[in-house]
């Protein structure tokens, strides 16, 4: 199964956030964006549930942030279920935007070539994690196995953007 981005976003950001799962699904890998589906009409709990129903169905995050975001309570609930699952993940501004401290954990996308490098690189960890997961038996260790190819992913990532 190809592995699926989860396209966080405040609503206003919108716009970009579908610029970014263009260019994501243009790479060939598939996105999950908010935008267009009609069932996030709910808030709360039932938003909350949704949510982690879609999310149950990627393996990655890409957080778009602008100056917006800060008033978000979504984005950053969506990025630590992201965290939380070892999601491949990283942030994706346009403009310089002060991010919060713990974003900088993730690397920092900003051009399309950034985009272009993501998805490359994740790719090849795609790839890496399939081979090493036919051994994995148990759930536990398949998530330390994720976990530690999200954190070969980011720093691979983040070398490469530099």
């Amino acid at each position: 199964m190809p592995s699926k981005v989860f396209i966080s976003h405040k609503n206003t950001d919108a716009a970009l956030a579908e610029k970014v799962a263009r260019r994501v699904r243009v790479n060939g890998l598939e996105t999950y964006l908010d935008t267009i589906d009609d069932a996030l009409v709910k808030d709360g709990p039932d938003l909350a549930d949704l949510l982690l129903s879609r999310m149950g169905q990627c393996q990655q995050l890409i957080a778009v942030v602008s100056s917006q975001t800060k008033d978000s309570w979504w984005v950053p609930w969506e990025i630590g279920v992201g965290s939380e699952k070892g999601f491949r993940m990283a942030s994706y501004s346009e403009t310089h935007v002060s991010l919060p401290s713990y974003l900088e954990k993730w690397p920092a996308l900003h051009t399309d070539r950034h985009i272009d490098l993501y998805c490359e690189y994740s790719k090849q960890t795609e790839v890496a994690l399939n081979r090493r997961m036919r051994d994995v038996l148990t759930e536990d260790r398949r998530m330390q196995v994720r976990k530690s190819e999200a954190l070969d992913f980011h720093k691979q990532l983040r070398a490469a953007i530099r």
